[in-house]
């Protein structure tokens, strides 16, 4: 029982963060059905993100480095309700500055 709620409850917040992040008009979200969520970033900004989240804190994935499909894009794990919205609230400041 407890493993159905947890996986409730990523699915829950995962669909959240990811209406969030679609809301973002400048990135370009992936549909997901893990507890990641792949965005692609604009061109050539991925990696400056990626270490500006790195300072506030936050920790994902930068797959750009990898190129081809992935280059510009980032991964975020869906982690606790404080932590998306923290990450949500450094990404924005970040796009917006």
């Amino acid at each position: 029982d407890m493993l159905l709620q947890q996986a409730k409850q990523i699915r829950t917040d995962r669909s959240w963060l990811t209406e969030q992040l679609v809301a973002l008009d400048v990135l370009s979200v992936y549909p997901s059905e893990a507890n990641f969520i792949l965005f692609r970033t604009p061109v050539g900004q991925a990696t400056n993100i990626f270490n500006r989240l790195r300072e506030k804190g936050v920790l994902i994935k930068n797959l750009s480095p990898v190129g081809g499909q992935l280059a510009d894009c980032l991964r975020v794990t869906v982690g606790t309700a404080q932590e998306n919205k923290f990450f949500l609230d450094s990404l924005s400041q970040i796009l917006e500055g």
